[in-house]
Order: C-alpha cells, then sequence, then structure tokens
C-alpha cells in the first residue's frame, strides 16, 4: 500500500491527515498488481491500522467496481469501504440472477 498526498500534517505515529489521498493498494505477491485506488480531497490515514476515512468525497476505483460517496471509511484489513453520503456505485462485471 503507498498513500500519497499534496500536503500531509502527522499528529502522532498512526494519525496523518492528507490533503488530495492517493492511497494505492497492491495485491501483496510477486507480481504487485494495483487492487484499489482510493482518491480523496482530504482525509485522515492511520497507518498502523491500515484504516482510511474522510467527510469530503473519495472515489473508490477497482477492477471490477467504482464507487463514489461522501463520509467514508476504508478498512484495509477488511477490504472494505463503507460510504453514507451521495453514493454512486458502478459495476463493470456481469450481476448473474441479481433480480431471482
Amino acid at each position: 500500500m503507498t498513500a500519497r498526498g499534496s500536503e500531509a500534517r502527522f499528529l502522532n505515529a498512526n494519525h496523518v491527515d492528507v490533503v488530495d489521498l492517493n492511497l494505492t493498494v497492491f495485491s501483496g505477491d510477486a507480481a504487485s498488481k494495483v487492487e484499489t485506488v482510493l482518491l480523496s480531497p482530504a482525509a485522515t490515514f492511520l497507518p498502523t491500522d491500515k484504516i482510511a476515512r474522510g467527510e469530503k468525497s473519495v472515489r473508490y476505483i477497482g477492477d471490477d467496481i467504482e464507487a463514489s460517496g461522501m463520509r467514508w471509511i476504508y478498512r484495509h484489513g477488511e477490504k472494505k469501504i463503507s460510504l453514507t453520503g451521495d453514493v454512486r456505485v458502478t459495476f463493470r462485471s456481469e450481476l448473474k440472477n441479481l433480480l431471482q
């Protein structure tokens, strides 16, 4: 995982406020494939806990899904993002038996 931004404010070893967050998550194997990218204009990154969160917008980009919204939290250990405002999700894969 890499976390980048145009500005970072380290409040302590496990709390970093980031402007223009670009969080890139890799597969963790020898291929080091990009699994997901998170983009947000303002976020808090908790490196020890592997959590990123924010009140402003976020864009989550994965192979088969793209989501955007406000008031969000990303938990890397669970590989899960929760969005609670103005949520929009786009699937780029077939959803079999969706209406059964």
